[in-house]
């Protein structure tokens, strides 16, 4: 059985009401031009690594090579602060990690194989730009080939000391609940080794320090070699969310490590429990390219927390919903203990990083597939006799099912509810909901795969209501849905008397 940690896609936002147009008995409402979702931003394309052969990372790092690997630097967090001259980390009252050190974290309990988030997550193996062995953190994620993992930009691509180009990072091998402090390879490496085939960067992302370095773009995915089984049926996965941060209750897991400095000396899995919000922006925005070419506000598509105050190592790791485990993050910058001011900041599962590397990572898997069916029926997908007409002057109850049926999960997804003439909106329910006489405006918190979401409508039938009375119902998806037609859903109903 695949051990697949479901969990929830891809957030919209940016996007405005949708207003229904005055209609005919026999046409249904219109959704609006002018409210239609505002312009996207540049549909930015993905870069990827030369191929790699998996078998010769599997056998270059060796034991002793991953003891003389060091923690990957993260980049600074905007608004740094000088070091204070007594640590100040994560103030007790603000630690909300059970048994949380001075930086909010503790460690995950032994074995990492016992629970999904903690064998899910691992150490990723590599050689920097510069030639040097260098480890970051990496998590699987959920993908038709089933052998993709996310950690972040800086992790697989950077611009070495000295240099102008940025470089591909090489020898990427990732170790699955990896225990540096077992006794054996069987306690260290449960799942084994898995090598990296590809490695994949949004366009966006440059590895210019000040700038791409520390930006809504520090996200990647790996591709690794194939073994018996696949990666994911190994060990799970997360379901990615696409957002653009915001407030969430998320945990994290990962490696951070500064050599000879126990538990941060990268051989033990740690894990810190924090509430986010949005970033502020990022530091020298004026180096940052991609981000001003999209328009969009520093900080988009990020989120930090000052509950987890930490360095080096974590880099790539997972913030997952603690509730659900949606993955909607990898960690990208913050600044390491000591420092005031401390925090962690997140590059979200969004749509212009993440949603430009995904297609071309996975070309076979569907990420965004979001639909919508109106009925009288409370469950439309069971056959149903041909509803009975509504009586003029009464009300009837109308069923808006929406339906993922991507790898991902939607947060925050829209969907409009519109009545033609003749009829009106007297309650919805399931979801908040902006409802006027005309059109409801709704929106879910969440769609997850399989896992339908309904609202219900009440609506009455005026007293001089024409025979037939077009209802209609959108639900907005993002660019990576590769059929929209299914996103609208007409329902007539039949009036008498």
């Amino acid at each position: 059985m695949r051990r697949t940690l479901v969990t929830t896609l891809a957030g919209i936002t940016g996007l405005t009401g949708l207003a229904a147009s005055p209609a005919t008995a026999d046409q249904p409402p219109l959704f609006s031009a002018e409210t239609e979702h505002q312009a996207p931003p540049p549909v930015w394309g993905a870069a990827s690594s030369p191929l790699m052969r998996p078998g010769q990372a599997v056998k270059y790092w060796t034991a002793a090579k991953q003891a003389e690997a060091r923690a990957a630097d993260l980049p600074k967090s905007p608004k740094g602060a000088a070091r204070a001259a007594a640590p100040l980390s994560v103030p007790t009252a603000k630690r909300l990690t059970p048994g949380g050190d001075v930086n909010g974290y503790a460690r995950v309990r032994r074995p990492y194989t016992a629970v999904p988030y903690s064998r899910i997550s691992g150490r990723l193996f590599f050689i920097n730009a510069g030639g040097q062995p260098d480890s970051c953190t990496a998590s699987v994620v959920r993908s038709a080939s089933e052998l993709l993992i996310a950690t972040a930009a800086h992790c697989v691509y950077s611009v070495a000391e000295g240099t102008a180009a940025g470089q591909w990072h090489r020898n990427f091998l990732f170790i699955p609940a990896y225990d540096g402090r077992a006794a054996g390879l069987r306690g260290r490496e449960p799942y084994g080794r898995w090598g990296g085939r590809r490695a994949w960067k949004p366009d966006g992302y440059t590895g210019l320090h000040g700038g791409d370095w520390n930006s809504s773009y520090d996200i990647a995915l790996i591709e690794v070699g194939r073994r018996e089984r696949t990666l994911q049926d190994a060990v799970g996965a997360f379901t990615p969310m696409l957002n653009q941060g915001g407030r969430h209750t998320i945990a994290t897991t990962g490696y951070p490590g500064l050599l000879g400095r126990e538990p941060y000396d990268g051989r033990d899995q740690l894990w810190c429990l924090g509430r986010t919000r949005q970033s502020a922006g990022v530091a020298r925005t004026e180096t940052m390219l991609a981000a001003n070419a999209t328009g969009r506000p520093a900080g988009s598509g990020r989120m930090e927390t000052h509950n987890c105050h930490l360095h080096k190592g974590h880099s790539g790791g997972p913030w997952f919903l603690k509730d659900t485990g949606d993955l909607i993050g990898v960690l990208s910058a913050g600044k390491e203990d000591g420092e005031a001011d401390g925090n962690s900041v997140a590059t979200a599962i969004n749509l212009e990083g993440y949603g430009a590397i995904v297609g071309k990572a996975d070309p076979k898997g569907v990420y965004d597939a979001l639909s919508v069916k109106l009925s009288r029926s409370a469950r439309p997908a069971r056959p149903a006799k041909p509803a009975r007409p509504v009586r003029r002057g009464r009300t009837t109850t109308v069923t808006a099912t929406v339906i993922m049926r991507g790898l991902m999960a939607a947060t925050r997804v829209p969907v409009t509810i519109a009545a033609p003439r003749g009829a009106a909106l007297a309650a919805v329910h399931g979801v908040a909901c902006a409802p006027t006489r005309r059109q409801a405006t709704c929106l879910i918190p969440a769609v997850r795969p399989g896992r339908p979401v309904r609202i219900k409508a009440r609506v009455h039938v005026a007293a001089d209501a024409p025979r037939r009375l077009p209802l209609a119902a959108r639900v907005t998806s993002t660019r990576l849905d590769p059929t929209q037609r299914d996103n609208t859903d007409v329902l007539r109903l039949f009036t008498r008397g």
